[in-house]
């Protein structure tokens, strides 16, 4: 079995929507009733990329943390209405990598491996995770916003 094998298997991951896998570890029992509806506080995620996987592009109606473990840094290709900018997550500082970003909610995201190998990583939400706050962006309309991201978007395009 090989290492990727070892760790979904070790942590019970199942594939995500967006790509890659996943376990949630954690829903707090708390609730806050927003106009969207009641939401659990805050939940947490391990996510794991293997070699070659990306998270499609996507955007959630809650901020999400994003833990680096370990691995391959990871690239956060991230757009908001007018801006895009990214951020590498690992423990390289020399190429700038943090340990930890906030996507605030709202903001369309993607993440790709920077080296042929795997990345094991964690994600917290809140409010906590719901699927009626997860979408998938129009990748046509982004392009057509963001030209000089094109190979970016297509790329990450769910």
């Amino acid at each position: 079995m090989d290492d990727d094998q070892n760790i979904i298997e070790h942590y019970n991951l199942k594939p995500h929507p967006e790509g890659g896998w996943f376990r949630r570890t954690y829903s707090c029992t708390d609730t806050v009733n927003l106009e969207r509806g009641n939401r659990c506080c805050a939940s947490s995620i391990l996510y794991f990329l293997k070699s070659g996987e990306k998270s499609c592009l996507h955007y959630l109606d809650s901020d999400e943390v994003w833990y680096f473990h370990l691995g391959s840094p990871v690239k956060l290709h991230l757009f908001t209405e007018t801006n895009y900018t990214s951020v590498t997550l690992g423990h390289s500082l020399n190429i700038g990598a943090t340990v930890q970003h906030v996507v605030e909610k709202g903001i369309i995201f993607g993440a790709e491996l920077l080296e042929h190998r795997n990345a094991f990583l964690s994600c917290s939400v809140s409010p906590g995770f719901n699927e009626k706050d997860f979408h998938w962006p129009n990748s046509s309309e982004l392009a057509l916003k963001f030209p000089e991201q094109e190979d970016i978007i297509k790329c990450l395009a769910s």
